[in-house]
């Protein structure tokens, strides 16, 4: 297959890897999917998200060209092709969006670029993140620890925590957003449904100028207000398809003009269908 303009072998040697199944949690959030589990095998595919993958033994990744990176850390930049030859238990894997303020941090931080060389930051690190940057003293709320009621929640948290490290968040406090954010925040899901949610109309609901929110929002959110949009649409239509509800019916719910336009949607970002993952992750709230 060629994933944008460059070839992916769409056979893979059946010595190439031992056969892990994806299997484990997932939390989904504006701006992030965070998995942790079992690391499995996948076809060849390109997603517009920065992908970190950090796991207890070595696995093996190759990119567009064939070439091979065996390692226990990888970052991956978006719309670049590459796929899984050999998995791993015990591991995280995280997709970032790339105008957040955490997957700039991270593909930046790691130099990795189109060729599987390049995406192995243990190989200069030892397998541990670089020193945290001065990121303003302020923690993106994807980072926000999840409620403390779930089985799996303490398990995420120290995830989180890890992908906040190798962002070079780690250390920023919490802090509350501006109440204009707040206010956006909770005003953007009664407009999914309705389609197209824009600016104008989120910062006349909260009385602030369109460029004034846009620039709050980014600065608190950690992602600009569009991109949000796009994630909470994701996370609204996963978290029904979780509770067994059909696609169809859950693009609807999420503002998708149907079942085909959320699974484009979801495929382009994280290059799974949500029926695949549905079906084998337990969905944090």
């Amino acid at each position: 297959m060629t994933v944008h303009g460059r070839r992916v072998p769409d056979r893979l040697d059946a010595d190439d890897v031992p056969g892990h199944a994806w299997r484990g949690w997932c939390l989904l959030r504006p701006g992030l999917l965070l998995y942790g589990g079992t690391v499995g095998r996948n076809e060849p595919h390109a997603h517009h998200a920065v992908q970190l993958i950090v796991a207890a033994e070595p696995f093996t990744m190759a990119d567009a060209r064939g070439e091979r990176v065996t390692t226990r850390v990888a970052v991956v930049p978006p719309d670049t092709g590459h796929t899984v030859l050999a998995g791993a238990h015990e591991a995280l894997l995280a997709h970032l969006d790339p105008r957040s303020s955490a997957g700039r941090s991270l593909l930046a931080r790691s130099g990795a670029g189109p060729r599987a060389s390049s995406w192995s930051p243990s190989a200069t690190r030892n397998g541990s993140p670089p020193a945290a940057d001065d990121c303003g003293g302020r923690r993106p709320l994807m980072f926000a620890p999840p409620p403390p009621d779930h089985t799996r929640s303490t398990e995420a948290a120290s995830a989180l925590r890890t992908v906040e490290a190798w962002s070079g968040h780690s250390g920023t406090a919490d802090a509350l957003p501006h109440p204009a954010v707040e206010a956006a925040i909770a005003v953007i899901p009664a407009l999914l449904p309705s389609g197209q949610v824009r600016l104008r109309a989120v910062a006349d609901a909260v009385h602030l100028s369109p460029s004034r929110l846009a620039h709050l929002f980014s600065a608190d959110v950690g992602i600009p207000l569009r991109p949000y949009v796009r994630w909470l649409r994701l996370r609204r239509a996963i978290d029904r398809v979780a509770a067994g509800e059909t696609l169809t019916s859950a693009a609807h719910t999420a503002g998708f003009t149907d079942g085909p336009h959320f699974t484009r949607a979801f495929r382009r970002t994280f290059g799974n269908t949500p029926s695949e993952l549905a079906a084998a992750i337990d969905w944090l709230p």
